[in-house]
């Protein structure tokens, strides 16, 4: 009964019905003696009564509470914020307006900007508070500080070279061999009416060079559309900043004098969820793009760090080379969102009268080309990352140096992570503005979606500490656009220490990567251990593969010397030395053959003991010892979200909301990703917004993910993923390609 009045309060609260809240809790605080209950009845009390306006009742019942510090740390902070808040509301004569998503009861202790001082007139209109539960140490700034070492410029313009070098040849590459494979597809299918198409056969060098210096161009005006055409973008203006945030307006002011540039526009998303970047192709059109929610969410100290963040772009050009490639990139991306969704307007359309495989063709068609635009867009965008998750480290650098306050940007990261993590659950799926910018802002959606919903009782550095000693955390990170959170609060720790101030948060010594050579080649020996199957395949199939071919490229060179000098049937060898693809069938037959020796390993039996039934999220992010390859089995309930109908055509975007965080889930069928794109029903998507219960391996990445083995619903329904066999069938593929090659050669 306590845990239904629990749940009733917090469903009541979500719903507004704030009075319902209050009696349920009171209901539990009357009845309850569980700690840990009582502490979220405070807390959705007191959100309530904040809610309703009842001030006195709320800052009563926080000193309350405030008399017994140790029971509830979070009383002080929130009496404060309170009292603050009291008094705001008091002085101004506009109506306070709740934030368009409503925070959880069990996070309700305001985490406010600090309002503006005595003489200082309130701003009518001013954004809203974020209610968050979290205890912030609100560290302190530095109020002298020394100015750090430079870091070597031209290793930072010879990686922006080489991005646009790699950028430029993958995008001529995947187009080319699309081009070919669709004329083979016209060629060698017989009920295609026409000819091959010439202009797919001609070299595309200066087309791809052209539209790379066209989007690199246009990118000012291209964003600006784009924002304001899908995303509701309006211009914010700066007056309407210093009123606001006069740190924030005057760290750019002063940004702007030093270094001798003009002040960048500035613009508005509407939305919900804390966003900020910058983009354009010269310092004069620059433009920071801040979202409604990091208003909302962030004190004006920490919004000062962001905006200083991504000044110091400006400064340093890189953003031209971002938002050229960005600019670029909406091209798939937008093609991949509007099939989607026209897609399924043109088959939900159709009259009655035809047909049920005319909507299934336009789905499946719509679905297939989306999902191709889709992968282009990821495809492009792997060149950038790693440039990408280094211009972090300088932006966090530049931005703790100039304001003197690391401790801010710290706090501003993970509320960021916190915001992002709360807007996709409470949307239920990943907006499409976080996905299409993600390279071009400070946290990416994806990282912050398990470490944003954990809840509030959790110290960021106990799970933090993966991201800070893990020796493989690198590696397993090379595929996200953005730094670890661990490993960046690490560094802003250091520079925090380095002019004698406390650190926000207290993480673990980082250890190092290997400094010589002896430790490195140890590491990528041990790499199987660590990575991915596939990323270990693929390793294991270069160095095999190539160590091989080398051996059999000396036999061959032996047995044509001895041959030249006597007879010897070591002559037979010869062609071992000529065979020019031979090093192609090595190399897949090493990779063939690591699979099939590490697959029973990667997938074990999944068996649920009872501690891994529905276990706490935060208990698994918290090994730092975890890597793919040691795979829990595990089963979790809760419900699944995403987005719906062909823009998860191929399960893109599939999550798991539980009660103790949301996780990704990768979800492939017997013939991997190509396996998706068939209309076999039951898909995944089919069940999203439902209680589901997900059966799979949890793998701890950069990124924590689970391998779907079932999802079944609280009806039986469910479906059965093919991840192992089809880890299976690439095996087998790799293997008969490489016995091809051998009898060609």
């Amino acid at each position: 009964m306590v845990e239904a009045s629990l749940k009733a309060g917090k469903t009541a609260f979500k719903q507004g019905d704030y009075e319902g809240a209050i009696a349920h809790f009171q209901a539990v605080l009357d009845t309850e003696l569980d700690p840990v209950r009582v502490q979220n009845a405070y807390k959705g009390l007191v959100a309530a009564y904040g809610r309703m306006g009842q001030w006195e009742q709320a800052i009563a019942l926080c000193q309350q509470l405030n008399q017994t510090p140790d029971e509830y740390p979070w009383a002080a902070k929130t009496l404060q914020d309170l009292t603050r808040r009291s008094q705001q509301v008091q002085s101004e004569t506009d109506t306070f307006t709740p934030t368009d998503s409503p925070p959880s009861p069990e996070n309700p202790p305001p985490e406010q900007r600090p309002l503006p001082a005595p003489a200082q007139q309130p701003v009518p209109g001013s954004p809203s508070v974020f209610l968050s539960g979290r205890a912030w140490r609100n560290a302190e700034r530095a109020q002298r500080w020394k100015t750090m070492r430079k870091p070597k410029a031209w290793r930072f313009w010879l990686r922006q070279a080489i991005t646009v070098f790699v950028f430029y040849w993958v995008i001529k590459e995947s187009l080319m061999v699309s081009f070919d494979v669709l004329n083979r597809i016209i060629i060698y299918t017989p009920f295609i009416p026409f000819p091959p198409i010439p202009i797919l056969d001609q070299d595309i060098t200066q087309t791809v060079m052209g539209l790379m210096i066209l989007a690199a161009c246009l990118s000012p005006w291209f964003f600006a559309w784009i924002l304001r055409a899908f995303y509701k973008c309006e211009p914010y203006k700066f007056t309407e900043l210093s009123r606001q945030f006069p740190e924030t307006a005057q760290v750019l002011r002063r940004f702007s004098k030093q270094n001798n540039l003009p002040l960048p526009t500035l613009q508005k998303l509407s939305i919900g969820a804390p966003a900020i970047f910058a983009y354009g192709n010269l310092p004069r059109n620059a433009c920071i793009v801040v979202s409604e929610a990091i208003l909302e969410q962030l004190s004006d100290e920490e919004l000062a760090t962001l905006f200083a963040a991504h000044f110091g772009q400006i400064v340093k050009r890189d953003f031209i080379l971002m938002s050229g490639a960005m600019a670029f990139l909406q091209l798939p991306y937008l093609l991949y969102w509007q099939l989607s969704h026209y897609g399924e307007q043109w088959a939900d359309g159709l009259p009655r009268k035809f047909p049920n495989w005319c909507k299934v063709g336009i789905r499946g068609m719509s679905g297939t080309l989306a999902t191709l635009f889709y992968g282009y867009y990821w495809l492009w965008r792997v060149p950038l990352l790693y440039f990408s998750r280094y211009r972090q480290y300088y932006s966090d650098r530049i931005a703790a140096e100039f304001t003197g306050n690391p401790n801010a940007l710290t706090r501003a990261l993970l509320k960021m992570t916190v915001g992002m993590a709360r807007h996709i659950e409470q949307r239920e799926q990943t907006i499409w503005v976080l996905e299409s910018c993600d390279i071009l802002m400070p946290v990416g959606h994806r990282q912050a979606l398990s470490l944003g919903s954990l809840p509030d009782t959790t110290p960021f550095s106990q799970v933090l500490k993966w991201e800070c000693t893990n020796p493989y955390r690198q590696w397993l990170a090379v595929m996200n656009p953005h730094p670890l959170i661990g490993d960046r609060i690490y560094l802003l720790n250091r520079y925090a220490n380095f002019w004698q101030l406390s650190p926000e948060i207290d993480l673990p010594p980082v250890i190092p990567p290997p400094q010589t050579w002896k430790e490195r080649l140890i590491k990528l020996k041990n790499s199987y251990t660590a990575l991915p199957i596939l990323q270990s395949a693929v390793l294991s199939g270069l160095f095999f593969g190539i160590a091989s071919r080398l051996i059999l490229f000396l036999l061959g060179l032996a047995s044509e010397i001895i041959s030249r000098t006597v007879w010897s049937p070591v002559w037979r060898f010869i062609w071992f030395y000529n065979a020019s693809l031979f090093l192609d069938a090595c190399i897949l037959a090493a990779f063939s053959l690591s699979i099939i020796i590490w697959i029973n390993g990667y997938f074990p039996d999944i068996r649920i003991y009872p501690s891994r039934k529905n276990p706490r999220l935060e208990d698994l992010l918290a090994n730092p010892k975890a890597v793919p390859p040691r795979s829990v089995g595990i089963s979790l309930t809760g419900k699944l979200i995403g987005r719906q109908g062909l823009s998860n055509w191929s399960a893109q975007d599939l999550m798991l909301k539980t009660s103790t965080g949301t996780i990704k889930l990768h979800f492939f069928s017997k013939l991997g990703p190509l396996g998706n794109l068939f209309p076999r029903p039951p898909r995944p998507e089919t069940f999203i917004n439902q209680e589901v219960t997900i059966t799979g391996w949890f793998r701890r990445g950069g990124i924590p993910w689970i391998d779907v083995d079932i999802i079944r619903t609280q009806n039986k329904q469910g479906t059965r993923s093919g991840y192992p066999v089809w880890v299976t069938i690439l095996a087998i593929v790799a293997a008969m390609w490489s016995v091809y090659i051998i009898s060609q050669a």
